[in-house]
């Protein structure tokens, strides 16, 4: 059986071609995503004339829209610049490598929505289970902020567009440069933290990277680790399954809590969740990220092993 990182072995693996196929990938995400990006902000000067005078706009633009647009147009456009990574990942592996877009996903001829739901499940129950347990140590620091009016208006663009949004990272920052690297790199560990390095850059202009370095280095770097973390264990679990639905659901389900249930100060995206916490601690959150993202890949890879074991009993 073809491993997962070997699957870009099924297209055309010309240097020339990898080439190409980032070009047009940063293209999309980096030129077009950009244009789409300073709309929002073309309009705020547009329409505000103090707006023109406000520093923030040169040293955080996240923060900037925040202060004179609601968040439900941010949330949209900058999602929009996603998903042109998106389609210049399509047109790289379709049209570029010559080889089916489903191998970028997995080995097997058909996606398994089970293994998404798996992901999905299990990285979201430990999720909230730690927030429990942030909530009981420090319940001073939560507050609700559950604007129904806001809320509900918002809850269906959140749930149709997020998905979208963490899956093409997934097939980005796992899928891709998985594969591309497994052409060398036959260590899976290795081919993990290169992702999880390149998962981390995109996030270095977030607005919690601002904020850490509002609290010294160790808190900015402790922050950075936090993607670093995150990304190289959903690259482990996409080679230990031999696909990427794991990972795609738990993206996908990590990103919708910070969307719609609790929101924190400084987060790449405001939207009105349900409730807030003050508490912004970059060192508590790594640790926080280590530890869930282990038992994620514990539980994980278990159940799916489990699940497969099953299967190959049912089909002998």
């Amino acid at each position: 059986m073809t491993k997962y990182e070997q699957m870009a072995e099924l297209g055309n693996i010309k240097p020339s071609r990898f080439v190409a196929s980032v070009s047009v990938i940063l293209y999309f995400y980096l030129f077009i995503g950009s244009i789409i990006i300073s709309v929002p902000l073309v309009y705020v000067f547009l329409t505000n004339r103090e707006a023109l005078f406000d520093a923030v706009s040169m040293t955080d633009s996240m923060a900037f829209l925040e202060k004179y647009l609601s968040p439900l147009p941010t949330y949209i456009l900058t999602n929009l610049s996603i998903y042109l990574m998106l389609l210049g990942v399509f047109i790289a592996v379709r049209y570029i490598h010559y080889r089916p877009f489903i191998t970028l996903i997995t080995t097997m001829p058909k996606v398994k929505r089970s293994r998404f739901f798996t992901g999905f499940f299990v990285y979201g129950a430990l999720l909230l289970a730690g927030t429990a347990l942030d909530y009981l140590i420090y319940p001073e620091t939560y507050s609700m902020t559950f604007d129904s009016s806001r809320f509900w208006i918002a809850l269906p663009v959140i749930l149709i567009m997020t998905p979208l949004q963490a899956c093409t990272e997934e097939l980005v920052f796992r899928g891709y440069v998985i594969q591309s690297f497994g052409l060398k790199i036959k260590n899976g560990v290795v081919l993990s933290l290169i992702s999880g390095f390149l998962f981390t850059l995109p996030h270095l202009a977030n607005p919690e990277v601002y904020a850490s370095n509002k609290l010294g280095v160790p808190s900015t770097i402790c922050m950075l680790l936090n993607y670093f973390a995150v990304g190289a264990m959903l690259a482990l679990i996409t080679i230990k399954t031999n696909s990427l639905e794991a990972a795609m659901g738990a993206h996908t389900v990590n990103n919708l809590i910070c969307f719609l249930i609790v929101g924190y100060p400084d987060g790449a995206l405001p939207t009105n969740t349900i409730f807030y916490t003050s508490r912004f601690e970059p060192g508590s959150s790594l640790l926080s990220a280590i530890i869930t993202g282990a038992l994620f890949y514990v539980i994980t890879a278990a159940f799916i092993s489990e699940k497969r074991k099953l299967l190959d009993k049912t089909v002998s």
